[in-house]
């Protein structure tokens, strides 16, 4: 039995939780608007430092409808937002898990 639960715990990748993290940044950020912020601040301010890093998270993000660039659809855009659907996103993994 000690089997099923050590196997149902499972631990966070550090892509994931460096995903998460460009989540949060983004979205503490928000106000009534959403605000739009550019790679090396949000590199500067998740954590995690490295631009191109968090271009590829971005990226990644984007694919599943949480972050979209700034204009939209100009993926050479060093300036992103969170979508409304990223920060419902955000809410749900918060509630679901201690990080």
């Amino acid at each position: 039995m000690s089997e099923e639960s050590s196997s149902s715990e499972r631990k966070i990748s550090r892509s994931h939780l460096d995903q998460i993290a460009v989540l949060r940044t983004m979205a503490s950020e928000e106000t009534s608007e959403q605000r739009l912020l550019q790679i090396e601040e949000i590199a500067e301010r998740s954590g995690v430092g490295d631009e191109r890093e968090i271009q590829r998270y971005l990226f990644i993000l984007e694919g599943q409808k949480l972050v979209t660039p700034h204009p939209s659809g100009d993926f050479t855009s060093k300036t992103w937002q969170i979508t409304k659907v990223g920060i419902k996103a955000l809410r749900t993994i918060q509630k679901s898990t201690v990080l």
